[in-house]
């Protein structure tokens, strides 16, 4: 099982199945919040949602075009960030995530991305990495924005959210500009 340090308490760990229940306990506790963005969180969201969400992204090989990371502090989980439409051709991938309600503002989420796009650039040696948000997501768009991201525009009408078509904010980063922030 992977897992990537963040910081003294937290941790970016890839789920196994043992991990359905506390996922669906965590995304229900944070279910009205989620709904405002997520198409995913429905209101029947149960740990067989969970399960099929580990078993889509719970393995780390050569052929998975997504990986998810359970956030951890001090063992107890508070979120997810992960990767998916992960093109190993042309070596690139989008990341998402999402935190419990309670602990956003602290800049976890911010820091759990950079560790998972060093991971990213580092190990898995992409080129790319985009992510793409609700364009009225504050929140969700300042991460790309403190990270160093580029804005590319707006996708129409590309996510269908609660019956309404809704538009994405597209921001990217590439592997030379990583490299060159690091530094």
């Amino acid at each position: 099982m992977l897992v990537l340090p963040v910081s003294d308490q937290i941790i970016l760990q890839v789920p196994g199945q043992e991990a359905a229940a506390e996922t669906a306990a965590l995304v229900r506790r944070n279910l009205e919040h989620l709904q405002a963005w997520m198409p995913w969180a429905v209101d029947d969201y149960s740990t067989k949602h969970a399960a099929e969400w580990i078993a889509a992204v719970g393995t780390v090989d050569g052929e998975s075009s997504a990986i998810g990371f359970i956030v951890r502090e001090n063992n107890v989980m508070i979120g997810t960030v992960g990767v998916h439409d992960i093109d190993r051709v042309n070596r690139h991938a989008k990341i998402g995530y999402w935190i419990d309600r309670d602990h956003e503002g602290k800049g976890i989420v911010t820091t759990s991305c950079r560790i998972l796009l060093a991971y990213l650039f580092d190990t898995m040696e992409l080129n790319r990495v985009q992510i793409h948000c609700n364009v009225d997501n504050s929140r969700s768009r300042a991460i790309p924005e403190k990270l160093g991201f580029t804005y590319e525009g707006i996708l129409r009408e590309v996510e269908l959210l609660r019956g309404e078509f809704r538009d994405q904010a597209v921001y990217s980063l590439l592997k030379r500009e990583w490299l060159a922030n690091k530094i």
